[in-house]
């Protein structure tokens, strides 16, 4: 297996791996935090914050699993919704979900939410009316099940209205692939280390070709495949990855909830471009057209927002 090394960047080519050594990757100070940047409702704090993002008007849609001080799993979660400028909009979903985890908005305006604790995905329109279900409430499918989850993390769409969902907030290891109508395609994946293979896989994401990102959260590398399974690449640099999230252009974010708590912007064949330190518990993050990245923390219990000086 050759290695070579390339500014400090070791490509390990049988693995297709990037591998960046963190010294020679830091950017310090490239961005600031923008401090009170939602304007929440009298009364209101964040809680636990599991998921954000941002539609194409720049609206910002924070998915929060409960409120401080209270008790998860009591159907607390709903989502939170701000205009580009900050200022709170609306909020619903409230007694819907049974533990928040991801929230993403696709190409053509939709929200899709997974619940872990209660087995299933949803599509809202923005204003929050249920469009579709995919899973079965409090039913937990194995890892080859075709019409129920088990600890549904994230989801994704594709171009062609195709539903991706990576099935593993539990002993589920697998990517599930469903048409855009909701029915079931395959799903591909085994619990284990090797190409492939998965161990929490935690966030999915995809860049512009149609290749999914995939982060590998306790084998601590981000897997690419393409949208039939087949295994194209691994990245192993950023830590033990919590979220992937891919701009227009093609740059890749990741956030590292622990141990790092940090937030790495890089090129889609590894590079590191800039790092930002100090984090706590980032759980997922989101970029806008603007370039100001936005981090939902649940150890911190809030959504932070970072610019470029």
């Amino acid at each position: 297996m050759k290695k070579e090394i390339l500014v400090g960047i070791g490509v390990l080519l049988g693995l297709a791996a990037a591998i960046i050594p963190p010294a020679n990757t830091q950017a310090a100070g490239a961005y600031q935090l923008v401090d009170n940047w939602a304007q929440l409702p009298q009364g209101t704090k964040w809680g636990v914050m599991t998921a954000v993002d941002v539609d194409a008007k720049g609206n910002i849609y924070a998915f929060q699993r409960s409120e401080p001080g209270e008790k998860e799993g009591a159907l607390s979660s709903k989502v939170l919704v701000f205009d580009s400028q900050g200022k709170f909009l609306k909020s619903w979903g409230q007694n819907l979900f049974s533990s928040a985890h991801g929230l993403r908005v696709s190409r053509d305006g939709f929200i899709w939410i997974t619940d872990r604790a209660g087995d299933q995905v949803f599509k809202f329109t923005p204003d929050g009316e249920l469009l579709m279900t995919l899973g079965k409430k409090g039913i937990a499918g194995d890892n080859n099940s075709q019409d129920a989850l088990n600890g549904p993390s994230d989801v994704v769409i594709a171009k062609n209205g195709d539903i991706f969902v990576s099935d593993g907030e539990s002993t589920n290891t697998r990517v599930v692939k469903f048409s855009k109508d909701g029915k079931f395609i395959k799903c591909w994946g085994t619990k284990g280390s090797g190409p492939g293979e998965m161990n929490i896989p935690h966030n999915i994401a995809m860049d512009s070709k149609g290749l999914l990102y995939v982060a590998d959260r306790s084998n601590k590398r981000v897997q690419v495949f393409d949208q039939d399974g087949k295994y194209v690449n691994q990245m192993s640099q950023f830590g033990t990855p919590s979220a992937v999230y891919i701009t227009k252009d093609d740059t890749l974010y990741v956030v590292d909830g622990a141990p790092e708590n940090q937030l790495t912007v890089s090129t889609l064949d590894g590079k590191v471009l800039e790092r930002v330190d100090g984090l706590n518990g980032a759980h997922w993050m989101a970029v806008d057209s603007a370039g100001a990245i936005f981090v939902a923390e649940t150890g911190g219990q809030t959504v932070l927002k970072f610019v470029k000086k």
